[in-house]
């Protein structure tokens, strides 16, 4: 802990220090899609949202943006763009982690984003995997419209994706992305997955992860999504879905690879760490904020002082 606090003392972007504004539900695409947001873990969900999966619809996607108010009105800003989870089927950008977060990182000095996107599939493995495609396509084109939006003053050498569950599968594909796109410096990857190790060698992001071993959802190492606890009853998932590789295998993978990384193996026998039963945030949602502030501020040590930033 004091290693800890010693090292927010000396780097940029570690000390909360701005109020913040909030423009909400700003609108960045227009798409086809069966729906991009629902309520997590309530009674009926699956029931009320099934209907729709008989057929596309138009869809306007948006996305919260948490600014720090009263900056220096010259200086650039770096960009956290978050994601929440829900298997690509339920979720919206105003859950209280993401949210929570998202606030505090525009008190440090960024930009700090809360997005929706593409939600629902069709139990098959074609079109499960077309969801998280789709989603991918559109957190891609959240990134490119807020790098377009001037006024917000972006620093677009200085990118961060982070999110939970399937919104860390999420940031790191839009990290480890073969072709020309948009530079993500690292990655916040709370309890998510990749489909295959070998997408970490597209790209030089540093990693951040946490995941408890007991994880009831997703795989720690390798292994199917929902067949990792210790349930009577595991679904098929291995029905439409690949084997996926979780915190630990992307951890060593990213090592391996030179790659900058940093893994926490939580004790909690929890999928979401950073809410508890009640709604209300636990600790580990505070160190998780802490250690994200505090790796991804490693980034900043090539430029010459915080303030000077243009």
């Amino acid at each position: 802990m004091c290693a800890l606090i010693s090292l927010l003392s000396v780097l940029p972007f570690t000390t909360p220090q701005y109020a913040v504004e909030v423009e909400r539900d700003v609108v960045y695409a227009h798409v086809q899609g069966y729906w991009s947001h629902a309520p997590v873990g309530e009674r009926g969900t699956f029931r009320h949202q099934a209907p729709l999966l008989r057929a596309t619809r138009p869809l306007d996607l948006d996305l919260d943006i948490y600014l720090p108010a009263d900056d220096d009105p010259s200086a650039r800003r770096p960009l956290l763009l978050m994601m929440h989870g829900g298997s690509f089927f339920v979720g919206n950008k105003e859950e209280m982690g993401q949210a929570g977060w998202c606030e505090y990182f525009a008190k440090l000095g960024y930009v700090a984003v809360s997005v929706n996107y593409r939600l629902g599939f069709r139990p098959t493995r074609q079109d499960v995997a077309a969801a998280e495609d789709r989603a991918l396509e559109d957190v891609d084109a959240a990134l490119r419209f807020l790098l377009a939006r001037e006024d917000l003053r972006i620093d677009p050498d200085h990118l961060f994706a982070a999110g939970t569950s399937a919104g860390a599968m999420l940031a790191l594909r839009l990290a480890f992305r073969e072709g020309e796109h948009p530079r993500i410096r690292a990655v916040g990857n709370f309890w998510g997955s990749v489909h295959d190790l070998k997408v970490l060698e597209a790209g030089r992001a540093a990693i951040l992860s946490f995941q408890s071993p007991d994880d009831p959802v997703m795989p720690y190492g390798r292994g199917y999504p929902f067949r990792t606890g210790q349930h009577r009853f595991q679904p098929p998932t291995q029905w439409f879905s690949e084997e996926m590789y979780g915190t630990q295998a992307v951890h060593e993978e990213a090592l391996r690879l030179g790659l900058r990384a940093e893994h926490h193996a939580c004790p909690e026998a929890r999928h979401r760490l950073h809410i508890a039963d009640d709604g209300t945030y636990t600790d580990r949602f505070f160190e998780i904020r802490d250690r994200m502030a505090a790796f991804f501020a490693e980034e900043f040590r090539d430029l010459p002082s915080a303030p000077d930033r243009r």
